[in-house]
Formats: C-alpha cells, sequence, structure tokens
C-alpha cells in the first residue's frame, strides 16, 4: 500500500496574491477572483496549468478547501 500525499496550491495573478499576503480573509472579501487553488499528488499534472498565472505558493489543506469554496461562490455569482 502507498502513502500517496497531496500538494495544495494557489495560483494567482499578482493583485490576488497581494491579498493573499495580506491575508486568506482579504482574498476571500475581496471581488477578485483572479486565482485557482489546486491539489495535485505530482508536479508533472500541474506544471501546464501554472504556467498560465504570474505566481503561486504552497497553502495547506484546510486553506485549500476555504479558497475553493470561496471561487466557486465567486464565479456562481458572476454567471448568474
Amino acid at each position: 500500500m502507498s502513502n500517496i500525499q497531496s500538494t495544495y496550491i494557489l495560483a494567482a495573478n499578482r493583485a490576488a496574491m497581494e491579498l493573499f499576503k495580506i491575508s486568506t480573509e482579504t482574498l476571500m472579501e475581496s471581488n477578485s477572483y483572479d486565482f485557482m487553488v489546486f491539489r495535485f499528488c505530482e508536479w508533472k499534472e500541474i506544471l501546464k496549468d501554472l504556467e498560465e498565472w504570474e505566481d503561486y505558493v504552497s497553502i495547506n489543506e484546510s486553506t485549500y478547501n476555504v479558497l475553493h469554496r470561496n471561487l466557486c461562490v465567486k464565479l456562481r455569482e458572476l454567471i448568474k
């Protein structure tokens, strides 16, 4: 049995990353949806997707979950 670990990444444009650096809440409360969160097991799975973003940073699972939920809410509002 293998013990596969997931890695979590926040990828964003510069403005969204600056908001995240202030705090997760600042990014979540902003109007910005110029970010994406990824969960993966091997870097080769994600490298092509990361090329589309200006910056990325490792995050923990909890931060991944709240940012994913926040992004879903923002995008749902955008397409209504």
